[in-house]
């Protein structure tokens, strides 16, 4: 049955993005094809709507191009180490032309001290045509000059650019919205440990070549290529890498960890875990569809529907097996593995399989049901209001365009886009994440944390915890108990009645119990209260907490301890119990409103 008639027509058909009527007939159920992603044209199912940038993309179809071959220098010689000068950890002749003047940047107001940036090719081939552009930026802590390790930042997509996550997230400068300039960023990464923001695939953002890969293995040794290249140049050998990254990433991230222990190789590839903000590492239909109506149903406050829409949305989401499905398997522990195919799949007479074309396209409906009342929802964080003003950063003519912050950066002359159609040649036939390299870096690392915004209307917290059920990883299924543990974000002072201000008072971060969270088997999830889809810019300070768990030097999110930056280590924390998470796991829709 599809939505009745009279509620049909408050419904706008034409807001709905292509792939939502999409339909398949693959025999093989890896998985539903709207494993895709979170389209950059997403924008179109709710046309009013404010959205963000960082969506998965579509993949595309075409013909497997020219892959290179598996990554693995297990013998090799190191090359022979150039001297660094006194002023700059890793500036050396090798280094001196991806050198970039931190105090020369345009239109930003402060120096960002030191950094590197240009192309590196992904692989020793004489007349290697692809390169990958990066933006390398060691540590400015002097208390972690010594620690020989390295971040890898990577947005997602895929065909989305990683400067997105410098410029807006995570960086020693960000971009607030409407500002023409940006701000010095007090809870940037850099602060911590070293940080590099990689745009690949080939042809995203300042890289350059012919898209060759159509699978997420072959996207990872080419990115292993110019990882190798990389410490080549920057003398970077034995240090641990830790991969980080949002949304795509949560496939990015896993199938290039995978990789990278498969090399066997620690001098270009020790890794040390694995940190993911609202990562896609599950099965699309799963993550996004299956919780819609009961996401909905939990943020009625915000997602207003008149009752007769809504009744009609949750009688077609139980006639696609939907709430059902969720009954059934966010359970603790679980009850046993999912079926291959999710909800919404049936079979026609001859056997072959295809995706029902309303369940494809509810979740289209729905949005443009509540953009109705909220003309300017942003489906990364539903808590968005207008007006919502573009940042300075994405707009049409990007800072990133500007010839002189090109030369700055070492930039080769294209124009630099957010997202890119076509990164991945093809259609993408790999596994999620969570089939084999996901549970792959978690047994091999004991460290890795997937952490998901509340707020996020695209990959609902349901849907990660559902995909979490469904994972098996140190020899068994799931978590085995609730997550109920408070995630605590140290207190960094508050401003007051002197005039005092308090740290990061530009892009305020938050402290306190923030979430929830829970580790079993070294896997640890996080659910933020007050955050959607892009966690380091909407919850910066619990990002940087996170950051910190990751490279070890908090050994818990329920400890009460100060940030290890040492600006911040002498703050006053609370004192006494913490009680419990305060984002509510394993409820569905209304169950979770209230204690």
């Amino acid at each position: 049955m599809g939505i009745p008639s009279a509620v049909e027509a408050t419904i706008s058909k034409a807001n709905f993005p292509p792939w939502f009527s999409r339909t398949s007939s693959l025999d093989r159920p890896k998985q539903h094809p709207m494993k895709l992603s979170l389209i950059v044209s997403l924008g179109a199912a709710v046309a009013s709507a404010s959205f963000h940038n960082d969506a998965l993309l579509k993949h595309f179809a075409g013909k497997l191009g020219d892959s290179l071959p598996p990554v693995t220098t297990a013998t090799h010689q190191r090359p022979r180490s150039a001297t660094p000068e006194p002023n700059h950890r890793f500036l050396t002749d090798k280094t001196r032309k991806f050198a970039v003047n931190g105090s020369a940047l345009p239109d930003v107001h402060f120096n960002i001290g030191e950094s590197y940036a240009g192309q590196l090719p992904i692989s020793n081939k004489t007349h290697e045509e692809s390169n990958l552009f990066f933006w390398f930026f060691p540590s400015a802590n002097e208390e972690a000059r010594n620690k020989k390790e390295i971040v890898i930042w990577l947005n997602g997509g895929p065909g989305c650019s990683s400067l997105i996550g410098l410029a807006l997230e995570n960086g020693p400068f960000v971009w607030m919205d409407g500002r023409d300039a940006p701000e010095q960023n007090s809870w940037s990464w850099h602060l911590l440990t070293n940080v590099i923001y990689i745009d690949q695939p080939t042809t995203v953002g300042f890289s350059t070549g012919k898209p060759t890969a159509n699978d997420e293995d072959t996207v990872a040794q080419q990115f292993m290529g110019f990882w190798k290249n990389f410490y080549d140049v920057f003398d970077l050998h034995d240090y641990k890498v830790y991969l980080t990254g949002e949304s795509y990433a949560g496939m990015y991230g896993p199938y290039i960890g995978s990789n990278m222990i498969n090399a066997k190789d620690k001098i270009y590839f020790d890794v040390g875990g694995l940190l993911i903000f609202d990562g896609s590492a599950w099965d699309f239909v799963v993550q996004a569809y299956v919780p819609q109506q009961t996401f909905g149903e939990q943020w009625s406050g915000l997602l207003l529907l008149p009752d007769p829409t809504r009744d009609a949305l949750h009688k077609q989401a139980q006639d696609c097996g939907f709430y059902d499905f969720e009954k059934q398997y966010l359970q603790f522990p679980p009850h046993g593995p999912m079926p291959l195919r999710p909800p919404g799949w049936a079979l026609q007479e001859n056997g072959t399989a295809y995706y029902r074309q309303e369940c494809d396209v509810l979740m289209g409906q729905t949005w443009s049901a509540y953009a109705m009342a909220n003309p300017c929802l942003d489906q990364y964080d539903i808590r968005g209001k207008c007006p919502s003003p573009t940042p300075h950063i994405m707009a049409e003519h990007s800072w990133f365009n500007r010839p002189e912050v090109k030369a700055a950066i070492h930039a080769p002359n294209k124009d630099w886009s957010p997202c890119v159609d076509g990164a991945l040649t093809g259609y993408d036939d790999s596994d999620p994440a969570s089939v084999k390299v996901l549970p792959h870096v978690i047994d091999a690392t004991q460290n890795v944390i997937f952490s998901h915004g509340a707020t996020d209307m695209l990959l609902k917290l349901n849907g990660m915890m559902l995909g979490i059920q469904n994972m098996t990883w140190g020899g068994q299924l799931g978590f085995q108990q609730v997550p109920s543990d408070p995630f605590y974000v140290p207190l960094v002072g508050q401003k007051d009645g002197d005039g005092r201000t308090m740290y990061g008072e530009n892009l305020p971060g938050g402290g306190g119990v923030l979430g929830t969270t829970h580790t079993e088997r070294g896997f640890t999830m996080v659910a933020l209260a007050a955050s959607g889809h892009e966690a380091p810019m909407l919850s910066p300070a619990a990002a940087l907490r996170q950051l910190e768990k990751l490279l070890g030097r908090v050994a818990s999110f329920t400890d009460v301890l100060p940030f290890t930056l040492p600006q911040l280590k002498n703050a006053t924390q609370l004192s006494g119990p913490l009680g419990k998470g305060v984002v509510k796991i394993g409820c569905i829709g209304k169950e979770c409103v209230g204690p």
